[in-house]
């Protein structure tokens, strides 16, 4: 499957690239840091978990990176855009777990490319994805959607941006990120000796930005959020939480 999911993610990048011709290119940078703060949904010695953040967003004509996504435009019109896209999903480190889930192996992160669909309207953006494993970590599968508006509070310097979404993730992902191998039951005595396989699953999301723009080159984004997790990820034996509460501040810095 992953090497399906790289060849048309090369032969749509190539064919849009040769369709777009000698237009005139456009480049835009901005560059952020900061720090998030996240209750662990895993069976983990600490029970929240901070770490610092570095935002790069760089547009290149087509081309984009935004956060912890990579992309390329195929089509943009009338507010509608269809591109590919790149994902991470980072996934643990077991010497975090507690001691009795010491015999879990770590879970390296995976990388997804696929889809991706944007409506604008007026003050409302709607996100469809859908992507697939290329790693060969997860070979897990990801459907999802996503609805976003923003809201001017003072004088087009504080915007509030609420949003919302759900993610659909299949078995294979379930299994890697939350599941339990057999190996791994029988040497730590996990889940009565016994492997945990999750079918899939739904992610629920609700998050909240606040957006203040200081200058033409500097902004502060504070972002909140839940995550909330289906029952197939939430009864697996090294989950604590079936939800995730954060928190993050990040200073951004446009250079172009």
């Amino acid at each position: 499957m992953k090497n399906k999911f790289a060849l048309i993610f090369l032969a749509c990048l190539f064919f849009s690239a040769t369709a777009k011709g000698d237009q005139e290119s456009n480049i835009k940078l901005s560059v952020g840091a900061g720090a998030i703060t996240q209750n662990s949904i895993y069976q983990s010695e600490d029970k929240y978990e901070t770490f610092p953040l570095a935002a790069i967003n760089l547009r290149y004509d087509n081309f984009y990176i935004n956060y912890d996504e990579i992309g390329y435009d195929l089509y943009s019109e009338d507010g509608m855009k269809l591109g590919l896209m790149g994902k991470v999903h980072l996934g643990y480190d077991s010497d975090d777990l507690k001691d009795e889930y010491e015999a879990m192996e770590d879970r390296d992160f995976d990388f997804h490319l696929g889809l991706k669909t944007t409506y604008n309207y007026e003050n409302f953006k709607f996100v469809t994805f859908a992507t697939g494993d290329i790693s060969g970590k997860s070979d897990g599968v990801t459907l999802g959607f996503e609805g976003s508006t923003r809201y001017s509070l003072i004088s087009r310097r504080l915007y509030f941006i609420p949003a919302a979404g759900i993610t659909y993730v299949d078995g294979d992902f379930v299994d890697y990120f939350y599941g339990v191998k057999g190996s791994e039951a029988v040497s730590g005595g996990i889940n009565g000796g016994s492997e945990y396989r999750g079918a899939g699953d739904v992610i629920y999301g609700l998050k909240g930005t606040f957006s203040y723009i200081y200058n033409r080159d500097l902004s502060f984004q504070w972002i909140n959020g839940v995550k909330l997790y289906g029952g197939n990820i939430n009864n697996s034996p090294i989950v604590r939480k079936d939800y995730s509460v954060y928190t993050g501040l990040i200073v951004t810095y446009r250079f172009l």
